[in-house]
C-alpha cells in the first residue's frame, strides 16, 4: 500500500472537485462517470503523477466533453457534496492501492458511494475502505495483484505436504 501524500491529497482533491463542478454539465451524474471512466483524462489521473496535469478543473470538464461530445442525456445528478466525495474517494483508493480507478468503481460502484455519503463522508478514508470491503464482502487481499497466484502456491504446498505424508505412511 502506497502512503497519502501531498501528490494524492493534490490528486484527490482536484478529482474531487471535478465530480463536484460536472453539475455544471447538462448531462446526468451517470453519463458524466461514464465518460469519466472511459475518458483520456481518467488515464493521465491513473499516473498518479500531479505534474501530468494542469489541475484546472474548467480545462479537465472540457478535455471529457471535447473527447465525448456535448450530451443533454439524463435528468438524475448527484448533490455537490457526495459527488465531491465520490470523486475524492475513488482517487484515495486508486492512489493508495495502485489500481485503476475503473477497478475500484467494479469494488464498489458509484451509486455505492452515493448511497452511504451520509454515514461515510465524515470517516477517516481508510475507515471507509476498510466499511467498503466489508459491505462487499471483501477484503484487502482484493488489491494485492499477488494474491491469485499466493492462492496456487498455497494450493499447491498443501497438496504436495498431503502426497509427501502419503508416501511416507
Amino acid at each position: 500500500m502506497k502512503d497519502f501524500d501531498h501528490n494524492g491529497l493534490l490528486l484527490a482533491e482536484y478529482q474531487g472537485r471535478l465530480f463536484e463542478q460536472s453539475l455544471t454539465l447538462p448531462c446526468s451524474t451517470g453519463i458524466f462517470m461514464r465518460r469519466f471512466f472511459h475518458s483520456d483524462l481518467l488515464s493521465v489521473l491513473d499516473a498518479n503523477n500531479p505534474a501530468l496535469l494542469s489541475l484546472d478543473v474548467s480545462e479537465g470538464l472540457r478535455a471529457i466533453t471535447a473527447q465525448f461530445g456535448e450530451s443533454d442525456y439524463g435528468k438524475i445528478k448527484y448533490a455537490a457534496a457526495p459527488l465531491f466525495w465520490i470523486g475524492y474517494t475513488y482517487r484515495y483508493i486508486a492512489y493508495t492501492r495502485e489500481h485503476s480507478t475503473p477497478f475500484i468503481a467494479q469494488l464498489f460502484s458509484y451509486k455505492q458511494l452515493n448511497d452511504v455519503y451520509y454515514s461515510y463522508h465524515t470517516q477517516d478514508p481508510e475507515w471507509c475502505v476498510r466499511n467498503l470491503l466489508e459491505l462487499n464482502h471483501l477484503t484487502e487481499s482484493i488489491f494485492d495483484p499477488n494474491a491469485r497466484l499466493k492462492q496456487i502456491i498455497r494450493r499447491d504446498s498443501a497438496s504436495n505436504l498431503f502426497v509427501h505424508s502419503g508416501q511416507t505412511s
